[in-house]
Parts: structure tokens; C-alpha cells; sequence
């Protein structure tokens, strides 16, 4: 299968087909098609061939038949008659992925549809997907306006809506792939997983799952690929949920709560090294949200991290005025210098596993820059981790931007940040068995 879907990720020849100009109801599709070639055309790692239904897009063909034989990908936006009409012409060109967007299919001609896919070797996506994206060559073939950092989490989506909602939110940390399947019929999940869990782009896989096409070879292929990277698991089944988070606990995967939660978790994971213990230190500006944090992770069983008095001693030195009793407390002038030097010393220390800092922008003097200046400590944490909250910062573009473009996860909320260390907790837990094998 992995030969078939280099095809669906990394093609060489690439042919859309839609219809630029349709009236009435059916208008939507010509807009979201002018959307998609415009993505497509940006695309430079192979040959973009457009077929316009229409005849109106300068330089396209007119005709499905026009087009040569075995082409890689074939990404198809039509309504549902238009559809139904050309599927036999499109599949004729037999190309050896073809990802249909947004089209509607009655139950026979989807049997149909999948039947002939199977028989003829090829990759099928859909109906019903937004399609597929790889930033690493440039790839985005969607069809409407998104806005994506380049990253190492793949996405994989069993709901066109769903995954819609994971590209917005993801912008903050960066993907590698993504894709919209059916949970039905076509090329399944496993076979996605399986794929991704080889490439070198990827670092994290998040699957959002309505249900698994094939229970046992879904476990099979998160256990294998859990050896090479971590694996986060949504479940949007509203029926035996229990089962199926239990049989995927077992097999490796991480369990999410949410779409965020997830974001949050492979955000995590995809920038810092696991948890291998349960001390954590904790740097703040402001006495009472540490004490809340404290209350967090005590949750969760992890445990505030003691430093030897040394260690202490080399942070009063530098910071008198700093409180040490529970978690270094900088008070609210504190900037990013004080942040990066108490950080660096705390990762020297045995007895700290990990160290989440906490900024509020509220009533102290820390500011954007400061934040911004913070990220080089991701720098330092080759094998503990170190995390981020910033707390009271407004929503702006240069937020957004110090967020993205940092190997510091930043999070929003002490309880996402808490969440986040329980990930790599798991994460650092599970990779212990690992090396006992």
C-alpha cells in the first residue's frame, strides 16, 4: 500500500476536475473548485493538469478522455450528477490515487465505485473529503481558503468537517500531512497510519476516528507504529467508546479529550523530549497561579520537583530576591533573561524531570518580546522537557506567529500545559517498555 499512497502525498502528475461555471444550487462547487485549482497551482514537484467541465479556465482541457493514462493523482470536485456521470471516464484514465471532494454518492454507485478501485490497484479518498495536503513538497489539495504552518504532525480525519476544524486550529503547531478519509469505504486508516508512521517529515500522528474500518488491524498498526513515534487517538463514537479506547490505551496510542486536546498533546510531543519521571519544577512571575498549577499536577500524580540546595543556592545568587520554597517565584518585574538563566540551572538539576514556566502578562512587566526571547530555552531541553504558559496575552497576529515558530509548546491554560506533560509522561513511560524488549 505504501506505494500507492507516495502517489496520493508525493505526486508526480496531479488533474483536477470540476466545472468553473454552474448556476443555481449547484454555484458552490464552481467556487470551491476555483479555490482548489488555485491551491494546486502552486504546487511544483509535478505536472498540474486541469479539467474545467466549463471550458471557461484558460489552458484546460474540457474533457476527462482528453487526458493520458495513469496519471498520479486525480482530485475530483463535482456535484452529485455531474459526478455520477463522469466517475466511469474518470476511472477509465485509471489514476492511481483519486481523492473525490465534497461529491455525494448513493450506497450502489459507492460500491460500485469502491469495487472497481480495488480491482484496479488504486488509492481511493471519499467521497465526502477535503483532500489531501503535504507542506513538505507544497501539496494542498483542498478546496477552500486555509492557512497552514509547515510542521511535524500528520493528520488524519474520518470526517470532512472535523478535519476542516484541525486545520484551523492547527496553525500553531505546524502539520506535515494531512487527509480526509471515508469511514466506509476506500483506503482506510490503518493503511494511512502505516504510511505516515514511515515518513521522516512526521514526528506525531493524530487520527480523529468515527469508527475503525478494521478493529484488529487498527490495533496492529498503532502498536507497530508506536515504536517509531507517538500516536494521539480522538474518538468521535458515541457508541462503545470504552472498548475501543481501551483496546487503542493498550496498543500505545494516546488518548485525547478533544480536537485541542489533541493539537495541544502532539504539539507537545512534536517539539520536547518524554517525561521520564514526575518531578517537575516550575518558574512563574506570580505566586498564585504556580499554587494553582501545584493543585494540577498533583492531580495527576506528578509531584513538585525538590532541587538539591545547590542548585538553589546558584538561583538566589543570581536572583536574591526570588522565592524557592515550593517553585522559583520571580516576582512580576521578572523578564525573559531571569526566565532563561533559572530554567537552564533547573535543567542541571537530578532530581527536575521536567519544568513547565508560567507568564502572565497581567500586572507584571513581562511582555511579547519577553515571550518571544523565552523560546531559545527549547533550545537548552534536549532530554527533559520544558513547556510554556502564558497567561493574559492578548490574541494577535504576533502571538499567533511567537507560538507557531517555536520549539517552546506555549499553551493558553495551566490545565492545557499540565495535560500536555501528562502526554509526554505517557509518551516517555511507553518508550521504557520499549527498550526493555
Amino acid at each position: 500500500m505504501s506505494v500507492e499512497l507516495k502517489t496520493l502525498f508525493e505526486p508526480k502528475t496531479v488533474f483536477l476536475v470540476g466545472a468553473s461555471d454552474q448556476t443555481d444550487g449547484d454555484n458552490v462547487y464552481s467556487t470551491l473548485f476555483q479555490f482548489l485549482v488555485q491551491n494546486v497551482s502552486s504546487y511544483k514537484k509535478g505536472k498540474v493538469y486541469i479539467v474545467d467541465l466549463s471550458g471557461k479556465i484558460e489552458g484546460s482541457y474540457k474533457s476527462v478522455s482528453s487526458l493520458k493514462m495513469g496519471l498520479d493523482l486525480a482530485v475530483i470536485l463535482l456535484p452529485k450528477k455531474m459526478l455520477a456521470k463522469n466517475l466511469q471516464k474518470l476511472l477509465a484514465r485509471r489514476p492511481r490515487s483519486l481523492v473525490i471532494i465534497e461529491g455525494k454518492l448513493d450506497d450502489e454507485e459507492i460500491a460500485k465505485l469502491s469495487n472497481t478501485t480495488k480491482r484496479k490497484g488504486m488509492t481511493l479518498i471519499g467521497p465526502d473529503s477535503i483532500g489531501v495536503i503535504n507542506t513538505t513538497n507544497g501539496l494542498t489539495a483542498v478546496s477552500g481558503k486555509v492557512q497552514i504552518s509547515k510542521g511535524h504532525v500528520a493528520i488524519v480525519s474520518q470526517d470532512s468537517c472535523v478535519a476542516y476544524n484541525i486545520l484551523d486550529l492547527a496553525r500553531t503547531i505546524g502539520i506535515s500531512k494531512l487527509v480526509s478519509i471515508n469511514d466506509t469505504n476506500g483506503t482506510d486508516e490503518s493503511d494511512i497510519l502505516s504510511y505516515l508512521s514511515r515518513d521522516k517529515e512526521t514526528k506525531v500522528i493524530c487520527l480523529y476516528i468515527k469508527r475503525a474500518r478494521d478493529g484488529r488491524k487498527f490495533v496492529k498498526t498503532i502498536r507497530e507504529t508506536v515504536t517509531e513515534k507517538p500516536v494521539i487517538v480522538l474518538s468521535g463514537s458515541a457508541e462503545r467508546t470504552e472498548i475501543f479506547e481501551a483496546a487503542v490505551k493498550q496498543a500505545g496510542g494516546l488518548l485525547a479529550y478533544n480536537i485541542q486536546d489533541m493539537l495541544n498533546g502532539a504539539g507537545g510531543l512534536a517539539r520536547q523530549p518524554p517525561l521520564l519521571g514526575e518531578r517537575i519544577a516550575v518558574v512563574t512571575n506570580l505566586a498564585g497561579q504556580a499554587t494553582l498549577l501545584k493543585k494540577y499536577l498533583l492531580e495527576i500524580g506528578m509531584t513538585l520537583a525538590r532541587p538539591s540546595e545547590e542548585i538553589i543556592e546558584k538561583i538566589r545568587k543570581k536572583y536574591p530576591s526570588a522565592e524557592t520554597d515550593c517553585f522559583v517565584n520571580l516576582g512580576s518585574a521578572a523578564k525573559a533573561e531571569a526566565y532563561k538563566q533559572v530554567t537552564e540551572i533547573l535543567l542541571t538539576a537530578e532530581e527536575v524531570d521536567g519544568i513547565i514556566m508560567i507568564n502572565s502578562m497581567k500586572s507584571t512587566l513581562f511582555n511579547l518580546d519577553d515571550l518571544r526571547r523565552i523560546t531559545e530555552v527549547a533550545k537548552k531541553s534536549k532530554e527533559k522537557p520544558v513547556i510554556d504558559t502564558v497567561l493574559c496575552a492578548e490574541n494577535t497576529a504576533t502571538t499567533r506567529e511567537i507560538m507557531s515558530n517555536s520549539d517552546l509548546p506555549i499553551y493558553n491554560q495551566l490545565e492545557e500545559a499540565v495535560h500536555v506533560l501528562d502526554f509526554l509522561r505517557t509518551r516517555g513511560k511507553q518508550l521504557k517498555k520499549l527498550l526493555k524488549k
